[in-house]
């Protein structure tokens, strides 16, 4: 019986990258500094928030203004850390904050004063007191004179720090305060965050970062925009069009010396998925090129492309999209587990491409790296092997047999 020839359909859908509103493509002139009054209308516009304040309102509560912190300057030695409400210290922590010492970035320790009392239990801030407190018994903070020389300060714990004070009769409450300061009360910074800080700081300032960090992040920008993925933080509300990246950790992970594999994975992407950016493509195409780098062979050049061109015409004939492959992979493999009596729901980032490879193969495609391949295979005895490609769906199987490349 003859078989169908797959083919590969080039994807020639348009890609407006102007429709997304691009944090990162914002020039410094187009960015505002904004006065509170734009800030509390904007949060006055939410509902949930609107509805809350009202309540208030209605119920005429109000809150003491005289209960809000203040800052004082306090010895060293009065700081007390309860281990009621600390974590331990974390040492590495500590080490990363004196290799990239800089005193412009502390913050001020956060202590509870109980009852007026001299004793300030501190409930934040913990890694910052211990710094301190260290560089000045170690005679390694120091002041100018009135003539600008430097003078190394030997107050000791004598030495006098900012700190931000709640007073309160409450004894629970260094650990409530510490709840609020360190979980409920703080919205940690996402991978994106730290992402928009540096791409700005390097392309607004020209602030290369500590070991080249922003450069190199500023660098994957540019190559992500190019390739139709301009990443987007969590809740974004344009995530979902085409073109964006909802990603960016995955990005994130690449150093310096991987970026030909970078864009190797992005302009990959783009040429066959024009803007569907989906994160199984670091998986799916990292692995591809470090495999065909591992054998010294080209991943470029007119044999390559077609090589690439067949195994998009598998996705797209058997899966048609990577998000379906992804899908699929995860049953396939979940199926194969329990065939080995185990459990495991998320397969290996290699999984994705050795079953595409599996596929090709079998197709009639000679592939040079024959341990992707051959990866995922469990052989209970000599004679008996369980293969992840026989755990697909039998209707996909059956397909496979009736077509060649």
């Amino acid at each position: 019986m003859a078989k169908t020839q797959i083919k590969f359909v080039p994807n020639t859908q348009k890609v407006d990258l102007t429709l997304i509103d691009d944090p990162l493509a914002k020039k410094k002139k187009d960015l505002i500094n904004k006065e509170v009054s734009q800030l509390s209308t904007e949060i006055l516009s939410d509902a949930k928030y609107k509805k809350q304040v009202d309540f208030y309102k209605t119920n005429k509560i109000t809150f003491d203004a005289s209960l809000i912190p203040k800052f004082e300057n306090h010895a060293l030695k009065d700081l007390f850390t309860p281990e009621e409400v600390q974590r331990l210290l974390d040492h590495g922590h500590m080490t990363n904050i004196l290799s990239k010492f800089d005193p412009r970035l502390l913050s001020p320790i956060y202590v509870v004063r109980l009852n007026g009392k001299p004793e300030l239990f501190v409930f934040d801030s913990m890694h910052t007191l211990t710094s301190i407190a260290v560089l000045v018994t170690e005679g390694l903070l120091h002041r100018e004179d009135a003539k600008g020389n430097k003078v190394v300060i030997t107050e000791g714990l004598n030495f006098e720090y900012p700190c931000w004070v709640i007073d309160t009769t409450d004894e629970s409450f260094p650990s409530v305060a510490a709840l609020y300061r360190n979980g409920e009360g703080s919205k940690p910074w996402g991978p994106y965050d730290y992402h928009r800080v540096y791409v700005r700081s390097h392309d607004f300032y020209g602030n290369v970062g500590p070991n080249d960090t922003y450069k190199l992040a500023a660098e994957k920008q540019k190559v992500m925009v190019s390739a139709n993925s301009v990443p987007l933080p969590k809740g974004h509300p344009d995530l979902g069009m085409l073109g964006t990246f909802s990603h960016i950790e995955a990005a994130s992970d690449y150093k310096a010396n991987d970026m030909d594999e970078f864009k190797f994975i992005m302009d990959t992407n783009n040429k066959y998925w024009r803007g569907n950016n989906d994160a199984s493509m670091f998986g799916f195409y990292g692995n591809l090129y470090q495999g065909y780098k591992s054998l010294g062979q080209p991943t470029s050049g007119t044999t390559f492309d077609t090589f690439l061109d067949e195994i998009h015409a598998i996705i797209k004939t058997f899966f048609v999209s990577m998000p379906e492959l992804k899908s699929a992979t995860v049953a396939a493999y979940k199926d194969w587990m329990q065939k080995q009596g185990k459990g495991g729901t998320t397969p290996p980032h290699n999984c994705v491409l050795s079953l595409i490879l599996k596929m090709y193969v079998r197709l009639g495609g000679s592939y040079p790296v024959l341990s992707d391949v051959n990866m995922f295979v469990y052989s209970p005895s000599s004679n008996v092997k369980i293969d992840l490609y026989d755990s697909l769906p039998l209707s996909i199987r059956q397909d496979v047999n009736t077509h060649t490349l």
